[in-house]
């Protein structure tokens, strides 16, 4: 059977994608009933573009694979928290369940769930977090030694 770690390591193969390009290094990959739907990975600093999240990427091809703009029966996989952007962005497109790798609050930032559940918002989905957290700070780590700026 599969399970949340194999997802997760597809999510981190994504991230490491996006690191050899110079972007920054976040993966991620959306499933459904066991299937991968979609994957993507941060295109932000080759694009120019700040909504070029992995997850906001993979919400959009998920949605326009499946017909629909609701991704009520999917979870999606990515190896860094999703900022409040991507957070808010999955509470619009009603996904359920959230499994990421590392916390953003590591890297100066607070957890992005509980924020928007504080709010009023988000409060159905569920959130599983720290899987294979090592390996995204690893990551993470290498890229911020190797970039001056995001």
């Amino acid at each position: 059977m599969i399970n949340d770690k194999h997802f997760m390591d597809i999510a981190n193969l994504e991230a490491q994608k996006a690191f050899q390009r110079g972007d920054y290094p976040a993966g991620c990959v959306i499933v459904k009933k066991g299937e991968i739907i979609t994957k993507a990975s941060s295109k932000g600093i080759t694009t120019n573009n700040v909504t070029a999240h992995a997850e906001l990427i993979a919400i959009s091809k998920a949605c326009k694979k499946l017909k629909t703009r609701f991704l009520e029966d999917v979870v999606v996989y990515t190896n860094i928290e999703p900022c409040l952007m991507c957070a808010k962005a999955m509470v619009y497109a009603r996904i359920k369940k959230v499994v990421y790798g590392t916390e953003h609050q590591e890297y100066g930032n607070k957890k992005t769930f509980d924020i928007l559940k504080q709010n009023g918002i988000g409060k159905d989905i569920e959130v599983v977090s720290g899987l294979d957290k090592n390996k995204a700070s690893e990551l993470l780590d290498k890229f911020f030694k190797t970039k001056t700026q995001i």
